[in-house]
């Protein structure tokens, strides 16, 4: 994924536009299986407008039960007009509320929940074997896209509730270790633009608790605890952090 809008379609991709929010490269992943062109939320979230394709998709990971800030700004400010919309939501435990969430804001034809390896290492480490969590998640996006290329309907009933992404992290809780080499990769996988390098990483208070510049460090020097600095951190293994980096990189001058 390019920033912004991908102009041209994937090689034997279905007639659609996907929407993608993506920290750790999972759904940026799920979005490619499903095929399309694809836009990356980040990099149009400042210029609203209205949206029109045969078919138009949601790709995101859930967070705190539902939609990241990010996604629930960008389906509340923009219009879009379409034949047929899904959403397919991302979550690791909880399936939550992200799609009826999205729902009350776009009305949904088809919606689905993938299971898809852990990333928030806030909590605990990720999963031991990335591409086996990896290979579970594929064998049901496959139904899922297949599901999508044949128009299924499978309605999603809005619900008024706002899910609690930041509730209980901010970017204050991060620690910058002397690890730190400032190569800058954490500001250039924020997807809010919320990191300016200056002696060291800097936090500008509007995280989307996406965890991209904690796991993708390649030195590991953000963390929250002594506890998070123990835990394995996660990439997508069929994203690379340049790719990340192309769809969320809000820097000016980049």
């Amino acid at each position: 994924m390019t920033a912004g809008v991908c102009g041209e379609k994937l090689e034997g991709a279905i007639d659609v536009t996907i929407f993608c929010f993506t920290g750790t490269g999972n759904s940026l992943f799920a979005a490619r299986k499903i095929g399309g062109t694809l836009v990356s939320i980040p990099q149009v979230i400042d210029a609203p407008t209205e949206y029109a394709d045969d078919v138009i998709g949601f790709v995101f990971p859930q967070y705190g039960m539902g939609l990241p800030k990010m996604v629930r700004s960008f389906a509340a400010q923009n219009k879009f007009v379409s034949e047929y919309a899904f959403a397919v939501s991302l979550y690791s435990y909880i399936r939550g509320g992200a799609l009826t969430e999205l729902a009350s804001l776009v009305p949904l034809d088809y919606g689905a929940k993938l299971k898809s390896p852990w990333n928030f290492i806030w909590a605990f480490g990720a999963p031991r074997d990335a591409e086996k969590s990896l290979r579970k998640c594929e064998a049901s996006l496959d139904k899922i896209a297949a599901e999508i290329g044949s128009r299924r309907s499978k309605a999603v009933k809005p619900s008024t509730r706002v899910g609690s992404a930041t509730k209980f992290f901010s970017d204050n809780k991060f620690k910058v270790s002397d690890a730190c080499v400032k190569c800058g990769l954490c500001a250039d996988v924020c997807p809010a633009g919320n990191i300016e390098m200056r002696d060291k990483p800097e936090f500008l208070g509007k995280c989307e608790m996406c965890f991209a510049c904690a796991n993708l460090c390649p030195q590991s020097a953000l963390n929250s605890s002594k506890a998070m600095s123990k835990h394995r951190r996660y990439r997508n293994p069929a994203v690379a952090p340049s790719e990340i980096a192309a769809a969320n990189n809000r820097r000016a001058g980049r």
